[in-house]
């Protein structure tokens, strides 16, 4: 049975939120109350703190790659597999992590060899949105 936010134990509604600070610094405030975190802990709050620990305290941390080099492969890849929200996602925070809208267009376009066309034109219509909404706040 699905439960309300309101019914994600305490311990684990704080580390939700330690981890919600984490993602935030990366893709921009979010309504914790509205976030993955706390929809999918209303059916497994074991499950989904594990989740977020892999990337927010586990992935994102490593030093490998600098976070804008794994945003713009986080770009690539779902480019290549046309998951359309996730895409717009990581273009913000690619913005957020210092990408230019030059770099995330040839990522994109070096996908054409990968995924195809058809990838290739979704994907920058969707940076094209998010572009145009950058300009407009920016002035």
């Amino acid at each position: 049975m699905i439960r309300s936010s309101k019914e994600i134990s305490e311990k684990n509604r704080e580390r939700i939120l330690q981890l919600h600070k984490i993602r935030e610094a990366l893709f921009g405030p979010n309504d914790v109350e509205k976030s993955n975190f706390v929809k999918w802990a209303g059916f497994d709050e074991e499950l989904t703190i594990k989740v977020a620990e892999f990337f927010y305290d586990g992935m994102y941390k490593r030093q490998k790659l600098t976070q804008r080099e794994r945003e713009l492969c986080a770009i690539a890849a779902l480019t290549a597999t046309r998951a359309e929200k996730q895409l717009r996602t990581h273009i913000t925070a690619a913005r957020n992590v210092g990408a230019s809208q030059e770099e995330i267009g040839e990522v994109i376009f070096q996908m054409i060899a990968y995924a195809g066309m058809p990838a290739f034109v979704n994907a920058m219509d969707i940076a094209y949105d998010i572009f145009c909404a950058e300009d407009a706040e920016n002035g």
